[in-house]
């Protein structure tokens, strides 16, 4: 068996400063195995099955180290290690969204020095439902630099930039995340037991026959790509080639874009649509690289220029930033063609995102009275089936195999995938939390808990008021009351969101939002981190008070805001959006005279709240609350 080292022990990797780490692989049976480190020899035996495992001393921040593992006369050679914190970084996608992503927003961030102390290890995406691995299938440690920035976890990047700040020593984040998945699919089969959802641990159980799986598997791509067949074979636009600009369309029907398609009288469409607009250029864009910028489309899209393609999109997330190279657009009329399909009958271009065409110094917008022409009508494209979105099945492949490794702490955001059921989240989260610790030798104590920080859900969605039922509210809600565990702490990420976007694009402030509750949890250094949260209410006659902790130097109304309004509900239903008067540095009033009894004050209490204008002199946000009287 030829000798191997597993993959997170590896060239330029970070190891945990102050922890025994461990260093595993395989060799041939009973092979004597020696590893030098850091000025020292350690040694250690295969066993019969070839694996082998040992213990590197504890360190102080410091490096390089180079490491040699030698084993019947082979030899492993790695270098460019450093001792520093490592923190495990996981959830869905807003965890995983590359700083690729965020470019055009920070573009700084690629400017050198680029911090070479940072390190990123992006754990494959897998999936597993046998039960959890000992080891994970591959992988590698990358320094940070202006190649592979690109693919660093945005909100990972800025929360150890600002740790790196304060804390100049090397940082190793362990990527471990994907997009869409469910709180459930990263928990052990212990974790959803102690939670008490046994249906979850039973359905995740059928998905352990292979037989099946690849059964499902061939059904759906099957449905899926007769569904994309017959749409491409009926589309009139493709065989008539209407993205050429000599196509008459002046008989095509108007349309109004950005904007959602079902008021152009297409609701529930789904098939191939195509879109077109004229517009006039300068002559100076024919002469520069230009880009088109068209914000998020539901569901997939081709563009062309001028008949000639330029980019494409399989879904309905990323944005559609595509390039235009020199001479392709033209001094005077210029025509661009999007050739969009609807698989489910929610066809959009998404609203308050850029739509344009430009070039370093010159912008056309496109946004107006576009023309629109069906190329296929269809019924919804048959639905895609995620393994990784069931339980227990990534906790298995990706999480498992991490916890046998020291670690500074965890970052998490997630909950987005968890809307259909908010209600669950509370008993969830916790179990998450304090499974992950209990696995993490030397640390399951409460004193010694894993530092465990997460984002608390940002905006999404169109402003509303206040409603009880507020799916995003209650998954917030399950987010704060997981600090009552210790050693946690939260990001507010509320007023960071976007409403028309589940990936808003400031991760820089929720990379520093969870260093500030590092700052606190973890270094002990004051601050009122995560924002006010609320402590009592109070009546006193005809008004109420409402006090909060964390204020700092104390409450404020956002800046272009003139007041900050809270819900009350009155013992008969009744319900009363009421402005907020500052009482005090942690207190707050609203006149509640009209009202009656009061049964229950909410605040920030939706999907996208219209009223959230509280906040400390810290800027940090008031965190969202729901309370009933103490007489109601």
């Amino acid at each position: 068996m030829p000798l191997k080292v597993y993959p997170l022990t590896g060239s330029r990797m970070v190891v945990q400063q102050g922890a025994a780490v461990p260093v595993r692989g395989q060799a041939a049976p009973g092979a004597e195995v020696t590893v030098s480190f850091a000025g020292k020899i350690y040694r250690t035996a295969a066993d019969s099955g070839g694996a082998w495992r040992l213990f590197l001393d504890s360190h102080t921040p410091g490096g390089p180290y180079a490491m040699e593992i030698t084993a019947s006369g082979e030899k492993i050679a790695l270098d460019d290690i450093y001792v520093g914190d490592v923190w495990l970084c996981s959830g869905q996608s807003n965890m995983e969204m590359p700083m690729q992503r965020v470019k055009d927003n920070f573009p700084e961030e690629w400017q050198p020095p680029i911090n070479s102390f940072i390190r990123q290890f992006k754990v494959p995406q897998e999936w597993e439902f046998a039960g959890p691995r000992s080891e994970l299938s591959g992988g590698s440690w990358q320094e940070a630099n202006a190649h592979t920035l690109d693919e660093f976890s945005a909100a990972a990047w800025f929360f150890a930039r600002a740790l790196y700040e304060n804390h100049p020593a090397p940082i190793g984040l362990i990527n471990a995340a994907w997009g869409g998945t469910p709180i459930e699919a990263w928990m052990s089969r212990e974790a959803l037991a102690a939670a008490e959802f046994p249906a979850k641990i039973a359905v995740s159980g059928q998905y352990n026959d292979s037989a099946q799986r690849a059964e499902i598997t061939r059904s759906v791509e099957t449905a899926i790509r007769e569904w994309e067949t017959n749409a491409a074979a009926g589309d009139r636009g493709l065989a008539e080639g209407w993205q050429n600009p000599a196509t008459n369309i002046a008989a095509w029907d108007d349309i109004t874009l950005p904007g959602d398609f079902a008021a152009a009288g297409l609701e529930g469409f789904c098939g191939v649509l195509w879109l077109a607009r004229d517009f006039e250029a300068p002559a100076s864009f024919a002469a520069h690289d230009a880009k088109v910028w068209l914000g998020t489309i539901t569901d997939a899209d081709t563009v062309y220029i001028n008949g000639v393609e330029v980019g494409s999109t399989t879904y309905r997330y990323p944005p559609r930033k595509y390039p235009v190279s020199a001479g392709l657009l033209k001094k005077g009329k210029n025509r661009i063609v999007i050739r969009l399909t609807c698989n489910s009958g929610e066809g959009r271009i998404t609203t308050g995102k850029p739509f344009r065409v430009f070039t370093h110094n010159q912008t056309v917008e496109l946004a107006g009275t576009w023309k629109r022409r069906v190329g296929a009508s269809a019924g919804p494209r048959p639905a895609e089936f995620f393994f990784q979105r069931q339980s227990m099945c990534l906790f298995n492949a990706m999480i498992a195999p991490v916890l046998d490794y020291p670690l500074k702490g965890v970052i998490w955001y997630q909950g987005e995938s968890n809307d259909p059921a908010p209600h669950e989240y509370a008993a969830l989260f916790p179990a998450l939390i304090n499974d992950w610790r209990g696995r993490l030798s030397g640390l399951k104590s409460r004193k010694n808990a894993l530092p465990f920080l997460f984002v608390q859900l940002p905006i999404f969605g169109e402003p509303e008021d206040n409603n009880e039922s507020s799916s995003w509210a209650i998954i917030r809600e399950a987010q704060a009351q997981a600090l009552s565990l210790p050693t946690t702490g939260m990001a507010a990420g509320l007023e960071l969101g976007e409403w028309n976007d589940l990936h808003p694009l400031d991760k820089k402030g929720i990379g520093r939002r969870l260093a500030l509750a590092a700052e606190k949890v973890v270094f002990g250094q004051p601050n009122t981190s995560p924002g006010p949260m609320v402590r009592g209410v109070e009546r006193r006659g005809d008004r109420l008070f409402i006090t909060f902790d964390n204020c700092g130097k104390g409450l404020v109304v956002a800046r272009g805001e003139e007041k900050a309004y809270i819900t009350v509900i009155a013992e008969g239903g009744g319900v009363f959006r009421l402005p907020v008067e500052i009482a005090g540095p942690d207190c707050v009033s609203i006149d509640v005279s009209t009202v009656g009894n009061v049964r229950q004050v909410l605040y920030a209490w939706a999907n996208n709240p219209r009223d959230r204008h509280l906040f400390n002199a810290d800027g940090l946000p008031v965190i969202p609350f729901r309370t009933k009287l103490p007489n109601s």
